[in-house]
């Protein structure tokens, strides 16, 4: 089954906090969690969803897949108005949020070119999550820290082995049209290919996807073998275009963008933050590319 990602119920003590492009997500418990903190704009709504669920209580923690600006644009608004909440990220995520040029790219990008809009408040990370961590929720509920790196350096996903439930962000793609997946190797393709390699020996009976849907059942188990599937082309695709072009990375940008953007209808990734993903990717193919080419050599 296919669901959007509306605030609702997924499983027994596991929410999603909506609104489906940029959700928040609750798995409740003894010390109850939150993962992703979406955009700023929706800081409000994400709170007033915890209150609707919890009443008086509130989560002890914020578990960050990742520090780009549509995945911890509310984390600061968030820890100031649930004291006491722990940001818990990566290493790597940790070292990030300190960047004044991440802060001031993160902040940019949570205007969406409003430039008198409030738009982000700096936050630090209180907990490092390392690779095989466990935290425990509740007696018989726990979330299992999985570092996936590739699309970006710091990205972690997190794996509630009792739900059989994955919450890998951006590291298994992003749903397009149809049954399209964008591939998001920002960083690294074959470091990217490996951790959705990792993620696909995992027993899914809920993944869920950080922009606009969850799946359940067969679709949540075959998601990951497809997003391989997909990334492999994808990579094949932007190499092709670049031996076509002579490798103008900005034909293939325009190329890919008017088959894999453009044809989108609705509310859709900003295209500014778009266009500086799809960057990302053309450049990491053209370095692997070249890597190859001086290797043969």
């Amino acid at each position: 089954m296919i669901v959007r990602s509306d605030p609702a119920k997924i499983a027994e003590n596991f929410y999603c906090l909506g609104p489906a492009p940029v959700p928040s997500f609750l798995l409740d418990g003894d010390h109850p969690v939150m993962f992703e903190a979406g955009i700023y704009l929706f800081g409000k709504h994400y709170h007033d969803q915890i209150v609707r669920i919890m009443g008086e209580r509130r989560p002890e923690f914020l578990f960050l897949t990742h520090v780009h600006f549509d995945h911890c644009g509310a984390a600061g608004y968030l820890k100031r108005r649930i004291p006491g909440l722990a940001i818990g990220a990566s290493r790597e995520g940790s070292e990030i949020v300190k960047k004044p040029s991440a802060v001031e790219l993160i902040t940019k990008l949570n205007r969406f070119g409003k430039d008198d809009a409030p738009a982000f408040e700096p936050f630090s990370v209180d907990r490092i999550l390392e690779d095989g961590d466990e935290i425990r929720v509740s007696s018989g509920l726990t979330v299992r820290v999985v570092r996936t790196p590739g699309h970006t350096r710091d990205m972690t996903t997190y794996y509630i082995p009792e739900l059989k439930a994955m919450i890998p962000s951006e590291s298994v793609g992003v749903p397009g049209r149809g049954d399209y997946i964008m591939s998001e190797f920002l960083t690294d393709y074959d470091i990217y290919m490996n951790s959705l390699r990792r993620l696909a020996t995992y027993e899914v009976d809920i993944l869920v996807i950080s922009h606009g849907l969850y799946y359940t059942g067969d679709e949540a188990r075959s998601y990951i073998p497809r997003s391989i599937a997909a990334t492999e082309r994808f990579r094949e695709w932007v190499e092709r275009l670049l031996l076509e072009s002579g490798g103008d990375q900005d034909a293939v940008l325009r190329a890919i963008k008017k088959e894999e953007y453009d044809v989108l209808e609705g509310e859709k990734q900003p295209e500014p933050a778009y266009l500086l993903n799809l960057k990302a990717k053309i450049g990491t193919v053209q370095r692997r590319m070249a890597a190859g080419a001086s290797v043969a050599g």
